[in-house]
């Protein structure tokens, strides 16, 4: 519920232990009058993130949250749309009434919003993380011929990633055909570059984190734009 530090709202964010930047990345893009939570769930287990997500969740509660966001790209590991409804099944079971937002499904209506058709998709590791979300953004409606990944073996690594190798990793993918890009992976910060990469690759990215944080608002409500953080942040409204 809406409280002196958020009068406009209180958001739970489950966020894996290992990424240390999405903390700050969510404060960044925090609007005036949200109080933002951070609650963390281990990821050492690669193959048993869902499970340990949903082993989390019951701490969102003791902020009395008005929204719980489950902030991982979890598409990256093998899932499908019906995997990815039984998962919203299971967390909204678990939320008790609270709105949940997945990353997921964030980013999924960031790309219908701003009218993707043909993506090119970037994850931080490895690829067969990428070929994943190739097939689950495939199967969600989208074209998706080619992905890039960063070859980052361990979690703990991805926040070393430089700007220069980032930006290298979009430039493969920047291919004629290409409409919008998709960045996976929220251990891989890149918020405050995504205006910037826009800029020189002259089409809009969706971000995961970025994308989170943008559909949370509009779904609780808030329309807060900002001409910084890429094209997608100056929308107030969700596309159907």
């Amino acid at each position: 519920m809406p409280d002196r530090f958020g009068p406009r709202g209180v958001f739970a964010f489950l966020i894996p232990q290992q990424n240390a930047n999405m903390h700050p990345e969510y404060e960044l893009m925090r609007p005036d009058g949200v109080n933002n939570q951070m609650y963390r769930f281990d990821i050492s287990e690669h193959e048993k993130v869902r499970e340990a997500v949903l082993a989390t969740l019951p701490q969102c509660h003791g902020c009395y949250p008005d929204m719980i966001i489950t902030a991982n790209s979890i598409e990256m590991r093998n899932w499908s749309l019906d995997i990815q409804a039984d998962y919203v099944k299971q967390l909204e079971d678990g939320a008790k009434g609270v709105p949940v937002v997945t990353a997921t499904e964030a980013t999924t209506a960031a790309l219908r919003t701003l009218g993707a058709k043909r993506i090119a998709v970037l994850s931080p590791m490895s690829e067969v993380y990428s070929k994943s979300v190739q097939a689950y953004y495939d199967s969600a409606g989208f074209n998706v011929p080619y992905a890039t990944w960063l070859e980052v073996k361990e979690s703990i690594d991805i926040i070393k990633i430089t700007v220069d190798q980032i930006l290298e990793a979009f430039k493969r993918n920047d291919h004629d055909d290409v409409d919008t890009f998709l960045h996976v992976g929220g251990a891989l910060g890149m918020v405050s570059m995504i205006d910037e990469l826009e800029q020189q690759l002259g089409r809009p990215i969706v971000s995961s984190n970025a994308a989170t944080y943008w559909y949370a608002m509009r779904k609780h409500g808030i329309k807060d734009t900002r001409d910084d953080l890429g094209k997608l942040w100056t929308l107030e409204e969700v596309a159907d």
